[in-house]
């Protein structure tokens, strides 16, 4: 038969011994040492964080402008820029037509008023309109002088525009130097008012 034999291990001995045991390293120790440590990823637990601080924002965002983002924000906001620029751009428009037509009206005013002693007021108003001007106050000049100035200057300097202070002129028709075109008093007076103008911008002559 066959004899079993004891073999005494060394740390066996060194304990029986009152010996420190040994550091040998067996299977027994290293199951006793557990699984490996999880490894955790940083990366996504900072997206995380920051996912849900972009949707708290977001909500909060909302909750003060209905919009759930800054780009819809900023679009909705040019977009209102756009529209407050057109009625800006409208009403100035606006006020530019009304303040053309109230200088017109001023003007045409002022030299019809300032024209009783022209033959044909209308003439008048056609000749110096252009150089007049309106002031805040609605107060007209024409070349920085005021209109009735301006109308003595114009019919003074142009007698067959001024109403006669005698009898009207009578005869034919002359032609002046130079091949003018002329009309007597009675014959400029006959014309109807564009007539009139056109034949002092051709350079016509009462006679």
């Amino acid at each position: 038969m066959f004899k079993v034999r004891h073999v005494l291990r060394s740390d066996d001995a060194g304990q029986s011994g009152g010996g420190a045991p040994t550091n040998t390293p067996t299977s027994a120790s290293q199951s006793g040492a557990g699984a490996p440590a999880p490894v955790v990823d940083v990366q996504a637990q900072i997206n995380a964080a920051l996912a849900k601080r972009d949707s708290e924002h977001a909500e909060e965002l909302e909750k003060a402008t209905g919009h759930k983002s800054i780009k819809s924000l900023t679009e909705a906001q040019l977009q209102a820029q756009g529209k407050l620029q057109e009625l800006a751009d409208a009403k100035a428009a606006e006020a530019n037509t009304y303040k053309t037509k109230f200088e017109g009206a001023a003007i045409s005013n002022a030299l019809l008023a300032a024209s009783a002693e022209a033959v044909d007021p209308a003439t008048v108003k056609d000749l110096l309109a252009g150089k007049a001007k309106v002031d805040d106050a609605g107060n007209v000049t024409i070349d920085g002088k005021p209109v009735a100035d301006a109308v003595k200057a114009l019919l003074e300097a142009k007698p067959f525009l001024a109403k006669a202070q005698g009898g009207t002129g009578s005869g034919a028709p002359q032609n002046a130097q130079g091949g003018a075109k002329t009309h007597t008093r009675a014959e400029f007076e006959a014309l109807d008012h564009a007539a009139r103008s056109k034949f002092i911008a051709d350079g016509g002559k009462v006679v």
